[in-house]
């Protein structure tokens, strides 16, 4: 049975966490994530970005700056209703949190990102390059079907997962620009960062994370390694770990509970 796609929002507290998922992914990727920092109180919003949750061909007419405009969209109900807010992002949704960061610096607390690309593994690289060259490519090619399913070692999850079942080509290039975008910005970024990866991911090379480290401008960065999980962190095999990381750190930096949030959301 596939799991929960829908947008969730979770009445707390004044410290508001806003939630990511990744390119061809659903609020489903956050949920869990989700719940653990709303039973430490925080207010929670997790959107369903522009294009997703629906086909690969809806994906392909959608651009980075969609995605990023959905987000942004998200941020500004979040912090209409909260006195701080933080950002957690996974893979695609970690580009768009610490671009958030980069447009509304000061007005975000501490970032989350969570299995973050930078580039691409070597194959996928290859054809995302040839695709580039060649712009007849995206029309003859739609998508690039998701043959062993998503990239999460809980097999159960995997089965759950209601991701796109293929990647649109015309929607991974626009992933590369924003990959591009993202890196030239990491010197600006002065937000307090935490960044956790997997070593076996296969999206998202791990290496990925060590640049993204050392190139950020904020003061504090914490970089934690995982050794069993693969690329979807927030509903893998360490996925408590992953949230238990998240929620300490935006506690440090959100602060102590604040008085309740103004309006009642609810899943």
């Amino acid at each position: 049975m596939l799991g929960d796609a829908t947008p969730f929002s979770y009445a707390g507290d004044g410290r508001g966490v806003l939630l990511l998922h990744g390119f061809t992914g659903t609020p489903f990727e956050m949920r869990h994530l989700g719940r653990r920092l709303h039973e430490r109180g925080m207010s929670v919003e997790c959107p369903l970005l522009p294009g997703h949750g629906g086909s690969a061909s809806e994906l392909s007419r959608t651009t980075y700056h969609d995605w990023y405009g959905g987000a942004e969209r998200a941020f500004f109900e979040l912090s209409r209703r909260c006195d701080r807010v933080a950002v957690a992002g996974l893979s695609m949704g970690g580009l768009l949190a610490l671009h958030l960061c980069r447009y509304w610096r000061g007005e975000i607390a501490a970032v989350a990102a969570l299995s973050t690309p930078l580039w691409l593994p070597p194959t996928a690289a290859r054809a995302a390059r040839l695709a580039e060259r060649l712009p007849l490519v995206p029309a003859a090619i739609p998508g690039v079907p998701k043959l062993a399913g998503s990239d999460c070692r809980d097999k159960a999850m995997r089965r759950a997962n209601p991701s796109t079942p293929s990647f649109p080509v015309a929607g991974i290039l626009e992933l590369l620009k924003l990959m591009r975008v993202v890196r030239g910005e990491l010197p600006q970024i002065d937000t307090p960062a935490l960044i956790v990866h997997a070593r076996k991911d296969h999206t998202a090379p791990f290496a990925c994370s060590e640049p993204l480290a050392r190139e950020l401008g904020s003061s504090v960065v914490k970089h934690r390694p995982l050794e069993r999980s693969y690329h979807l962190v927030t509903i893998d095999v360490e996925r408590d770990r992953v949230a238990a990381e998240v929620a300490a750190f935006f506690e440090e930096h959100l602060g102590s509970s604040q008085p309740a949030a103004s309006s009642s959301h609810t899943a």
